[in-house]
């Protein structure tokens, strides 16, 4: 601007005015002033103090958020022998899909929401919402009480919460996005490790109201961390729709959103029923609980090695292969009927899908050209991805209601259920998921894995 102050047009000139005032010259620096130059944001550190704290941030806020959603299984085996025990597995699974729904479906706004700005004001009503939904459950007795605090609220401030980590974190990398959304995104298989294992001792200690109130004070304490360790670096973009229309337009875009809302559609089936599953091949009720929390183990390697494959090799690269190898695990799950066929194909998925879900903020960085505007994109593509999450795992229940016997109660009994439907329905959906994110690369790159993309 010193140049331009210089110039005739800025005064340089022996018969420039200099009683001018000073309005007229703020609103010669806004028309001579490109706004590219003032507003372009700077490029990712990719890596130093600060950006590894976010990632580290990041990482305890997809804990209480996707965690929770992992965690949902011990829920949904209480209620269908405790609280609930008078509802179908369809029912019960509602509360747990709404959660998750919500968890994606808010994306939309909190990403624009995020990008113009607001991220101290979304962490507080997030956490809030979170932590007054657990308190909330623990007071809960009838079915509605649930869906409202354990659905509908957690589920709200989850997704509020989990928009931030993934798209703050992303800000930071280029070259290393993918190894670091793999970690942060490895706070997924912690939080369904930690609270499952939490859950169920502090019920059989203290009873399911203390166990949630447990987990909404862990939640209180590890979000405040992660506040204080995720920061903002980008500018706020103040000004823009909330739906970039445009990026539909892009078929690369579209394709890979609808394939992930495919995928997402059956990724929670095995987690919702895992537990009945494995009384069902007859494993111990110790087995049965402890199952969840061994495939959220093999899901945090599964959440880290395949990212950190897909910054050397693609992302794309890394997505697609194991988006089909989850589908074929998902029809193997056919052939199970023992106790330890049944550890093996639960470790084998969690490890295998973990990676693709938590890669897919990092093929959303790929395909944005502008850094300001991944907060949006990614809200959009989660959004998409809720519509799959709500009715995916109804659907499988309401398939399991179909092949379950009543017991003399005329209960039914989910211990002698055949589950075959379920599976095939899951398998099916996640091919075609396969398919759709292999269009995404043929668009970019071509049909076969050749280049880094």
């Amino acid at each position: 601007m010193a140049a331009l102050r210089e110039s005739p047009l800025s005064g340089g000139s022996p018969n420039h005015d200099t009683s001018a005032t000073d309005g007229e010259k703020q609103i010669e620096d806004a028309v001579l002033t490109p706004p590219a130059q003032s507003q372009a944001p700077a490029p990712p550190p990719n890596g130093g103090l600060r950006a590894w704290l976010a990632v580290a941030g990041g990482f305890l806020f997809v804990l209480n958020s996707w965690g929770m959603a992992n965690t949902f299984g011990v829920f949904q085996a209480y209620y269908s022998t405790n609280l609930l025990s008078t509802y179908s597995p369809s029912a019960i699974s509602w509360i747990g899909s709404i959660q998750a729904f919500l968890l994606l479906f808010v994306g939309v706004i909190g990403g624009r929401a995020l990008d113009a700005g607001y991220y101290n004001v979304l962490f507080a009503v997030g956490a809030f919402l979170e932590v007054f939904g657990m308190m909330m459950t623990s007071l809960s007795k009838r079915y509605y009480q649930l869906f409202l605090a354990q659905g509908v609220a957690v589920g709200i401030g989850s997704g509020i919460i989990f928009t931030c980590g993934v798209s703050i974190v992303g800000t930071y990398f280029s070259t290393r996005r993918a190894f670091a959304m793999g970690i942060v995104a490895s706070g997924s298989s912690v939080g369904g490790i930690i609270y499952p294992i939490a859950v169920r001792e502090i019920i059989n200690h203290s009873g399911f109201p203390w166990a949630t109130r447990a987990m909404g004070f862990i939640m209180l304490f590890s979000l405040l961390l992660g506040f204080a360790l995720l920061r903002t670096r980008l500018p706020p973009r103040k000004s823009g729709p909330l739906v970039d229309l445009e990026s539909l337009k892009d078929p690369a875009y579209s394709a890979f959103v609808l394939g992930l809302s495919l995928a997402f559609m059956t990724y929670f089936i095995p987690f919702f029923y895992i537990e009945t599953f494995a009384l069902r091949v007859g494993a111990s009720e110790h087995l049965s609980f402890y199952i969840l929390a061994i495939m959220n183990a093999a899901g945090t390697a599964g959440r880290i090695v395949p990212n950190f494959i897909a910054d050397r090799v693609g992302n794309l690269n890394v997505i697609i292969p194991i988006t089909y190898i989850s589908a074929l695990i998902l029809l193997l799950w056919l052939t199970v009927h023992s106790t330890g066929n049944l550890v093996a194909i639960a470790i084998m998925y969690s490890f295998f899908s973990g990676g693709l879900t938590n890669s897919a903020p990092a093929v959303v960085g790929l395909l944005s050209p502008e850094l300001n505007k991944i907060g949006t994109r990614i809200g959009m593509m989660l959004t998409a991805c809720s519509i799959g999450t709500l009715i995916g795992a109804p659907i499988a229940g309401a398939i399991l209601k179909s092949q379950t016997p009543k017991n003399s109660s005329g209960v039914g009994d989910v211990t002698k259920a055949n589950y075959d439907g379920v599976f095939i329905f899951a398998g099916v959906g996640m091919l075609l998921a396969a398919a759709s994110m292999h269009y995404t690369r043929i668009n970019k790159k071509g049909l076969f894995f050749f280049g880094k993309v």
